[in-house]
């Protein structure tokens, strides 16, 4: 990517950095920023709907982490959770967010059922979900996820669907709907490995990036330059061309602020 391509991409922050906090009480400091914001529909921060958010200028929202498996293989459970990703999309429309960010769900218990038998319930989940955005004129951005070790010096272990980069293409390319994109997680790539990030920072179907640093064994959501991420990932010049739009989801509202500075001024525009 040339510098005159990365300056016509929208940067912004995410709204994780105040997750603890219900959103109306933090609205206008992420609003200050004077950047786009994705906002995380979390309970109790910004969920269950209506988002409270009055200030427009979303770059997207994304979907519930905690207690939601689209590929789960309990029925009752993966309904469930498509009709929030489903309600999300709903809101995204209603506020204007030109998508939503939705992670590709968990395998079953290792010592349970095999690993592969909920990625066609992914699927399943997924392509329902693309076809409510399309249907609203939106898209749905598929995040990559990290492989984290349980502790120091240990394995690195995917928990969910996705972290390697031929699983997340072959769940991509199995929904195969317009309206399925990608997002890239800078910090998720670098947790799973070399290869997984050189090969989603070259993918063209990635529209979206979510970035923080991270020192290589947790999901650390630091500010970009403060760990390892950054020395691997140059914003304007590595990502794929077909990216519009970066989003600093990190720990904090100053690891966002020391992040919007560090990248450069060119980054600090709506």
């Amino acid at each position: 990517m040339s510098m005159q391509e990365a300056s016509r991409i929208r940067f912004g922050i995410s709204s994780f950095a105040t997750v603890r906090q219900p959103l109306a009480e933090v609205e206008s400091a992420l609003a200050g920023f004077g950047v786009g914001v994705e906002v995380m529909c979390e309970v109790p921060h910004a969920w269950p709907a209506p988002v409270p958010w009055q200030r427009g200028n979303l770059l997207a929202l994304h979907v519930p982490m905690l207690g939601i498996n689209i590929a789960s293989t309990n029925p009752g459970i993966r309904k469930e959770s498509a009709s929030q990703v489903i309600d999300v999309i709903g809101e995204a429309a209603r506020l204007g967010a030109p998508g939503v960010v939705v992670h590709p769900g968990a395998p079953p218990h290792e010592g349970v059922l095999p690993r592969d038998r909920g990625l066609p319930y992914a699927i399943e989940s997924l392509r329902l979900c693309a076809e409510a955005a399309g249907a609203a004129g939106l898209e749905v951005y598929l995040e990559n996820m990290p492989a984290i070790a349980q502790f120091e010096g240990g394995p690195r272990i995917a928990h969910s669907y996705g972290a390697a980069y031929d699983e997340l293409r072959h769940i991509f390319e199995a929904v195969g709907h317009p309206s399925l994109r990608l997002c890239l997680d800078l910090g998720h790539a670098f947790l799973s490995g070399r290869g997984t990030l050189e090969a989603l920072v070259a993918d063209e179907d990635v529209v979206h990036v979510h970035a923080s640093d991270n020192r290589g064994g947790r999901d650390d959501h630091l500010a970009w330059g403060d760990g390892e991420v950054s020395k691997s990932v140059d914003l304007a010049h590595d990502l794929p061309r077909s990216v519009r739009t970066v989003v600093f989801e990190t720990n904090s509202l100053e690891a966002c602020a020391r992040s919007l500075v560090r990248v450069g001024a060119w980054l600090c525009r709506p």
